[in-house]
């Protein structure tokens, strides 16, 4: 019994009952990486899924002793001896793991396995002979989704590639086989150079599996043998030149015939139709064989041939003509080009993914497209629940079936489709636009569709704020035409009356007249003076350039002040005005033009929506957070709550109509708010519909040092062509 306790003390152990973990030594989760909880409470089952060994032997069913790889948390393989000892009965065992250590493992995933091996293939480390994959690069599961042949996890589990390549890693002997076919499961092939080299390690053997993607090379010569054999089989019937040529005038490739001297003879209907000279300028040598060559349309467009010549000879052995056939391989180009983008979509910020064309399933991703769907899709944790799946489980679109429809078009003209995007993240506005484009392979079948997203919110939050710009200044231009005109009709008016009195020699009989019509062409240049400042003002604060005279006044009197200093206004509209201070005094710096301004524009604003007979109400109190509040209060119209938002907005009148009941081009209060602000303060509203409104100014209370102040007074007559400016549109 003391050797058995011994034993559990230092060999790393699960203790089970009724094969659910009940205890795991230190030992086994220094050896596996695992945490704790990991393990207790766990099935064997779970075990055998956690360890990734489920595909060898399950541990519940070890009799005595077994071997098998693991893998730690770290997805590092290791071969261990599991052993099992009953204790007490039958329901109560211990699972010993022992690591049986390879010299030729270690060698082989610390120099092989590495990110870099290749870029268009994979390196991949088996067991042998059983074929369990220990390790593989990064670039496995892509090459796996190359032959449509995805695998969740693969590690631990057997290969899933075709039988012809199975059958290779079985073989048990080092060797590179070319062109080798693999047939997806949606029945198209792909070719792939196959490296194996077997590995002798201290116990076991192990294969080192290299896989290169040769697809669109095989493709390639598999037809031009294909063209070829068909070619040597017509000229062997048809020795003339010409003869040949017209009988393949239906052939889809461009043949035409060369004689002795390299002239170009024939040409068939092919490349009369494609080609703008009748023949290539650059014809290979008779005696060639191969060749590529490149044929220039127009001054813009360049289109690639391959070239595979046919020579004919005499009855002595000696060429005397060449039948050449052009084809086109603008394909091969556009697929490179592909690819070196695909090389370097990693390093860009644009969504990049392909898919199949029949049921959309996603065979690559690059990192910027899968951190987009991992961070809208909760249930997306590795690029392994993303492969395999529909592109459009995670491109949500409501046109979806539209889209698709556009996306076969493309196939069918062999175009590429442009879609734009809209959604929210946190309630932030993004767009995209995404350019679906098809690949085709030598043989016109479509291989793949790649979709290339770009992010355009800048750019369409960019238009949508200049459609807004555009539409204020197409406002402000109403707005402003219609303030121009009035006055200038008015002012017009009245020069043409005036003329008509001096025509008419009665000056001195129209006085009155003419004293009523100098005072309303004065007042109403006072309104177009106040529209000007105005726009010039508001320029001024939004470019930084207005600035502050600041002096330290009495607000109270001040405000007392203007109250008098309107008052023959409000009494014209039968309108009473009340200011009601806290304190009798109070000393804050003030730029005293720009206060006056403020005010005014509010008890303006307050007398133009007021009610006759109602009243005006002018408040001033301190606060406990060191501002003073002064707030207007009317019993006028009042606002609607939709739109209180858009209250301080430039350019912004309520009442748009031409026959509003008040004039102005909606300048005033967004000018009083960012007056306001300029000092530090700010400014609110508070409304109730038919039942007034409430502006309320909130500055801070502080004074300056006026030895240092740059000082600018104000008298109560810059007051009184202060008001007639301000109150210029109230009639």
């Amino acid at each position: 019994m003391k050797n058995d306790v011994e034993r559990v003390v230092k060999n790393p152990h699960l203790y089970t009952k009724d094969h659910i973990i009940h205890y795991v030594s230190n030992g086994f989760l220094e050896l596996t990486g695992y945490e704790e909880c990991d393990v207790v409470g766990k099935s064997l089952t779970d075990i055998d899924a956690l360890l990734r060994s489920e595909h060898q032997i399950s541990i519940q069913e070890i009799k005595a002793t077994d071997y098998l790889y693991i893998f730690t948390s770290n997805n590092l393989p290791m071969e261990v001896e599991i052993s099992i000892e009953i204790i007490y009965e039958e329901d109560v065992k211990i699972y010993y793991f022992k690591e049986i250590k390879d010299s030729a493992l270690k060698f082989t995933l610390d120099n092989f396995i590495c990110t870099d091996t290749y870029k268009n293939g994979s390196v991949a480390i088996f067991s042998y002979p059983d074929g369990i994959l220990l390790q593989h690069d990064e670039n496995y599961i892509h090459t796996l989704s190359l032959m449509n042949m995805i695998s969740e996890n693969p590690l631990g589990k057997h290969p899933s590639f075709s039988n012809n390549i199975i059958d290779l890693l079985k073989q048990g002997t080092s060797l590179h086989e070319f062109g080798v076919e693999s047939i997806s499961s949606n029945g198209v092939p792909t070719y792939w150079d196959i490296n194996v080299k077997m590995i002798c390690g201290d116990h076991n053997k192990y294969v080192l599996f290299s896989i290169y993607d040769v697809t669109d090379r095989t493709r390639e010569r598999k037809l031009t043998t294909k063209q070829r054999g068909e070619m040597e089989l017509l000229v062997s019937h048809t020795p003339n030149i010409a003869r040949t040529v017209d009988r393949v005038d239906n052939m889809s490739t461009i043949i035409n015939g060369i004689d002795i001297d390299g002239r170009a003879t024939d040409i068939n209907k092919v490349g009369r139709q494609n080609l703008s000279q009748p023949i290539p300028e650059q014809v290979p040598d008779i005696h060639s064989v191969t060749s590529e060559m490149a044929y220039v349309k127009s001054e813009f467009f360049t289109t690639y041939f391959g070239c595979d010549g046919t020579p004919n000879y005499t009855g002595q052995g000696n060429v005397d003509s060449d039948i050449p056939i052009y084809k086109n391989i603008e394909n091969i180009y556009k697929t490179k080009e592909y690819k070196a983008l695909q090389e370097n979509v990693e390093d860009i910020s644009l969504y990049y993914a392909s898919f199949s064309n029949k049921g959309f399933k996603i065979t690559y991703i690059n990192d910027y497209a899968f951190e987009i769907f991992k961070r809208e899709i909760p249930e997306v944790h590795t690029e392994l629940d993303v492969y395999g799946k529909s592109f459009f489980d995670f491109y949500k679109t409501d046109d979806v079936d539209e889209l698709i429809k556009e996306i076969y078009k493309s196939i069918e003209n062999k175009s590429s489709y442009t879609h734009k995007l809209s959604f929210c993240v946190d309630g932030t506005p993004h767009y995209t636009k995404t350019i679906f484009q098809p690949m085709f392979n030598q043989n016109n079948e479509v291989e793949k569709i790649i979709a290339l997203g770009l992010d355009i919110s800048d750019e369409e939050l960019a238009n949508k704020r200049m459609e807004k710009l555009l539409t204020a200044q197409e406002e402000l231009f109403i707005n402003t035409s219609h303030e121009l005109k009035t006055p200038l009709s008015v002012i017009f008016s009245g020069a043409q009356l005036l003329n008509l009195y001096l025509e008419n020699d009665s000056l001195e009989e129209c006085r009155d007249d003419i004293l009523n019509i100098n005072k309303t062409t004065i007042g109403n240049c006072f309104r177009l003076i106040k529209l000007i400042n105005n726009i010039l003002d508001i320029s001024k604060i939004e470019s930084g350039l207005n600035e502050l005279h600041l002096c330290n006044y009495n607000i109270v009197e001040i405000i007392d002040s203007i109250v008098q200093s309107v008052s023959e206004y409000t009494k014209s509209k039968d309108i009473q005005i009340i200011f009601d201070p806290d304190v009798e005094e109070l000393f804050i710096a003030l730029d005293v033009y720009k206060f006056d301004r403020i005010l005014l524009n509010l008890i303006s604003n307050a007398i133009k929506f007021s009610i006759t007979g109602k009243v005006i109400f002018i408040k001033l109190e301190v606060t406990d957070y060191q501002t003073v509040r002064i707030s207007v209060t009317d019993e006028g119209i009042g606002i609607a709550q939709e739109s209180m938002g858009a209250i301080f907005g430039k350019f912004i009148q309520l009442n748009r109509n031409l026959n509003r009941i008040s004039e102005g081009t909606g300048l005033g209060l967004p000018l009083a708010k960012s007056m306001a602000e300029l000092h530090g303060g700010s400014l609110t509203v508070e409304s109730i519909l038919d039942k007034g409104s409430t502006f309320t100014i909130e500055l801070p209370i502080k004074t300056i040092d006026t030895t240092t102040s740059n000082q600018e007074d104000t008298t109560d007559i810059d007051r009184v062509e202060i008001i007639k400016y301000e109150f210029s549109d109230i009639y």
